[in-house]
């Protein structure tokens, strides 16, 4: 019956999809109907009977229209039906059996529900404050009637009486849609509290959620933050992982820092917010921000104040003006500040000097011995980075570096260009590492930079423009996003993961230290305080061995991530791939990288001991969902192979490709010493490789590929499914290959529908950076591809250099730009 409709599966929020294909579909309830226009997900998979299903789906925590579906050897699975286009799984949608008569879905009443912390962000007083924000569809669409009351309903969760906070701030956005918001005052520490935002006069509007608030001794709390920036306009790269995370209890509070929809239409800053809401689990944990370029519109930053409220945004003169706050979380003080006012100032100077003088005020208080012995550790986060390989603006170097450095800043973390990167302590483009030479985190003498900004920007990666700086420590184009976790007073620990890889982690580092600061003019201030207490006398290296629930649930989450990137039922990788990745290991030099986890010992895709870098996940599955699914393939073997700036020094084996070449999809090898011939099987006969990025790390010829690329390149026979290729700055000769021109780059963008058709609401993008090479002859007009975003080709011998130098996001610049030739 559902195959018949052509219902689509969405989410799975159980344990596997649900063929769409001869499925029995049974009512639980008389009168209810399956319904052609209705959507459905996964609830739970595996109960025995109907009732056993009806009672998951009314009961649970996502209570709904349920069906229960039997589908061909058994297997019953539960069924939530969502209504309308809602891709924010878990929010707007049936809320009672009742409404499911007939497969009639109302459109929802409350949704795009999260928090922030509020002005009382400490728990020394045994009280604290979260926002809560939501919005309602204007009754022209669809929705609440003018008259209905908004409020939050609110207890402890062990407690029976509901308080009641109506709305307290409103306002009128673009789409249809209200913006509302109240702050729930007077919390007790460490308690979790369940709440539930709708109408005073419909019952059935409400959407239920829960948090819990930080604990009366934040001491002996180690919290984990999600770090990122840079979502906006996403492609669903980060959504899916976001999601277990969360839901695992994993994340205890995030902070994004810029360009978040681009506001420039109504139905994008609503879906967008949607995807903000059902990753943070209708609003569970905290969502803490800073603005970007992407985030000022039409002259101002409306739009983006009214979607999210910082500590003090009542205040005129403070964030409400200028748009920066802090907050304290455990044993850390982070601060949010604006890039922005600086690159507008001249629009604005009012703001611009009340943020410069609330940053210097608050820096300071942060910096007074007993602030700075509660929290040592001082995180900033702004959009615009002051160090990046990728793209560096001169206004965070210039005006911010030197902040940093002043206050004592321990990390600063930016988005804007679309990677990945850490650098060494850095002051002034000079290194300066702590006393140990075998580590250079070990009481630092300067800042540690960080770029988190490729969660899955549907703009597309942002190209490294040069070698490794020599503050470079660590980059790479993998999606993805950070994690920090404040362990103690002396450890303080950031980690990357990669979706490419399946979630696996691809740098981490350990920042310690034996007292609250080294460095900077207020250090001397915050030094009088007494220094910290060191885990088992140490000098601060151990880290705390109470692991926080966050951490726990964070390793049941990757464990799961593990099983997923494994080969199914238990396969392992062919042995003609596992001699070819050990041919790689030796070939490179493989006993000095950087990491090396697991090399050579057992399955390459253990689900308990993978090799780092090495990953059997398929990694397409957003921009490319039917790669896959359209020849009825799964994985049979090694995916990706993503060792990014690792220390690979040697050629690259010719073996690699074709021992790989029935299942690879992405090869990263940037960032390292490789040298002599770009194989030619890198570059023909890999059906579905998605992604080759090979760049060198220095500018030194020995330290550069040399060798053509084929004509068949972008061909049948070539890389027909390629969609990000990286070979800049080597020293390639020959001719573009004009077979690039036949690649069909379509991309999805979820914020724009999210589609499995390109051709409805989807981005178009390809990225072809070959600039700093020696190729010569004229660029191929086939070039001018107008589902390619990014064509990069200065600095080489070509007869026509500057058409197509870039291409835009349309075929009309895409003609400007090659008209000349």
């Amino acid at each position: 019956m559902m195959a018949a409709l052509g219902i689509l599966v969405r989410l799975v929020l159980g344990t596997g999809v649900l063929s769409t294909t001869n499925v029995e579909c049974e009512p639980l309830r008389p009168g209810w109907a399956c319904s052609p226009n209705t959507e459905y997900v996964t609830l739970i998979a595996g109960p025995s009977t109907p009732s056993e299903c009806l009672e998951a789906c009314e009961g649970g925590d996502h209570p709904g229209c349920c069906w229960h579906t039997v589908p061909p050897g058994g297997n019953h699975s539960c069924q939530w039906v969502l209504g309308g286009t809602a891709h924010e799984f878990g929010g707007p949608g049936i809320r009672s059996a009742s409404q499911c008569t007939g497969g009639v879905v109302p459109t929802p009443k409350i949704e795009q529900v999260h928090l922030a912390y509020g002005s009382v962000n400490t728990s020394s007083g045994s009280t604290s404050e979260m926002v809560v924000q939501w919005a309602v569809p204007h009754p022209a669409n669809g929705g609440a009637n003018a008259s209905m009351q908004p409020v939050v309903m609110l207890r402890p969760e062990s407690g029976t009486s509901w308080g009641t906070f109506p709305s307290q701030w409103s306002y009128e956005g673009p789409g249809l849609y209200t913006q509302h918001r109240t702050t729930l005052r007077g919390l007790a520490a460490g308690t979790r509290y369940v709440y539930k935002v709708g109408f005073v006069e419909d019952i059935d509007s409400f959407v239920n959620s829960s948090f819990v608030t930080r604990p009366v001794d934040e001491a002996d709390w180690s919290p984990r933050l999600v770090m990122f920036g840079d979502l906006g306009w996403t492609d669903d790269q980060v959504l899916p992982y976001l999601r277990d995370e969360i839901a695992a209890g994993a994340v205890d509070a995030m902070v994004l820092f810029g360009d978040f929809v681009y506001w420039d239409n109504g139905e994008n800053e609503n879906s967008f917010m949607r995807d903000i809401s059902a990753m943070s689990n209708n609003g569970s944990i905290p969502i803490m921000v800073s603005p970007g370029n992407g985030d000022y519109s039409g002259g101002s930053f409306s739009r983006y104040r009214a979607h999210w409220a910082m500590p003090g945004w009542e205040d005129p003169t403070g964030y409400a003006l200028h748009l920066c706050h802090s907050f304290d979380i455990g044993r850390a003080h982070i601060v949010g500040i604006n890039t922005e006012l600086i690159e507008w100032g001249v629009k604005d100077p009012k703001a611009r000097d009340a943020m410069l003088a609330w940053l210097a005020a608050d820096l300071t208080a942060a910096n007074t011995p007993d602030a700075r012995a509660a929290r040592p550790w001082i995180v900033v986060h702004f959009h615009r980075p002051a160090y990046s390989t990728g793209n560096t603006d001169a206004v965070p170097y210039d005006v911010f570096e030197p902040l940093m450095f002043k206050y004592a800043v321990d990390v600063v973390f930016s988005g804007h260009v679309h990677n990945q990167e850490r650098t060494l302590p850095v002051f002034n483009s000079t290194v300066r590492a702590g006393p140990d030479p075998t580590d250079p985190y070990w009481n630092a003498g300067a800042p540690v930079y960080f770029v988190s900004g490729n969660p899955g920007n549907a703009e597309e990666t942002s190209v490294f423009n040069r070698g490794l700086d020599p503050w470079t420590a660590w980059r790479s184009y993998a999606y993805g996003y950070a994690h920090m976790v404040v362990h103690n007073a002396t450890t303080l620990g950031i980690d990357f993961l990669s979706t490419n890889l399946g979630g696996a982690t691809t740098d981490e580092v350990l920042l310690t230290k034996s007292r609250p600061c080294n460095f900077g003019d207020h250090c001397a201030m915050a030094k009088s305080a007494n220094a910290p207490s060191s885990p088992e006398g140490d000098a601060g290296r151990v880290v705390s061995p109470s692991r926080p629930a966050s951490t726990r649930a964070a390793a049941a989450v990757q464990a799961k991530w593990r099983g997923r990137a494994a080969l199914p039922a238990g396969g392992a990788v062919p042995q003609e791939q596992v001699d070819a990745l050990v041919a790689l290991y030796n070939a490179t030099n493989g006993s000095a990288w950087n990491r090396s986890t697991n090399w050579l010992r057992g399955d390459p895709c253990s689900e308990t001991a993978p090799w780092f870098g090495i990953s059997c996940a398929i990694v397409t599955e957003r921009t490319l969902p039917n790669l896959w699914n359209s020849s009825g393939l799964e994985p049979r073997g090694v995916t990706a192979v993503q060792l990014p700036a690792n220390n690979l020094v040697g050629p690259i084996p010719t073996g690699l490709g074709p021992a790989l070449s029935s299942t690879i999809q992405l090869i990263d090898l940037s960032a390292n010493r490789l040298s002599g011939v770009l194989p030619q099987s890198l570059l023909l006969g890999l059906p579905v490789l998605h992604t080759l990025f090979v760049e060198p790390a220095t500018d030194d010829p020995a330290d550069k590929l040399t060798g053509t690329l084929p004509t068949e390149m972008g061909s049948a026979e070539g890389l027909p499914n390629l969609r990000f290729l990286a070979l800049t700055r080597n020293a390639l000769t020959g001719t573009v290959p004009a077979s690039l021109g036949e690649l069909s780059c379509h991309v999805i963008s979820a914020s724009g529908g999210g589609h499995d058709d390109p051709s409805v609401h989807g981005m178009v993008g390809c990225l072809i950076w070959l600039s700093g090479n020696n190729l010569t002859g004229t660029v191929p007009r086939a070039l001018c591809n107008r589902t390619f975003n990014e064509v990069y080709i200065a600095g080489n011998q070509l007869v026509c250099p500057m058409p197509c130098f870039h291409v835009g996001y349309t075929s009309s610049s895409c003609t400007e730009h090659c008209t000349p030739c």
